[in-house]
């Protein structure tokens, strides 16, 4: 710390010593980086990797499975409610968002055996 600031007010002196970190902030902030790479990193890099390349894993058909179980049930549930006669507005809500459900599910699963992307 300088002789000047030590002479000062301490409002003064706050001042001064938040100014001068804010410089040193600055300077350290502003300064490139220093890259220093060793000249045997891409042979420890290429040591490390393995010998042969790992053997691929068979993909499973879970989801598909899955969705495959979803349109099921959902075709049962709609076929239920086909067959109840309920007046009421709820059945037919219910109705409506299952036959919807069940047709995306239906173009999706086709789209996707397809291969269409």
């Amino acid at each position: 710390m300088s002789d000047d600031l030590k002479n000062t007010q301490p409002e003064e002196r706050a001042a001064d010593l938040e100014h001068e970190l804010d410089q040193r902030l600055l300077r350290a902030l502003e300064a490139a980086p220093e890259v220093d790479i060793p000249a045997d990193f891409a042979a420890r890099v290429a040591r490390n990797l393995p010998a042969r390349r790992p053997e691929f894993v068979t993909a499973t058909h879970y989801g598909e499975h899955a969705v495959f179980l979803g349109m099921l049930l959902t075709l049962a549930v709609l076929i239920v409610l086909t067959l109840h006669n309920g007046r009421h507005a709820g059945f037919g809500l219910a109705e409506s968002l299952l036959l919807t459900q069940f047709l995306a599910l239906t173009i999706w699963i086709s789209v996707r055996r397809h291969g269409v992307s």
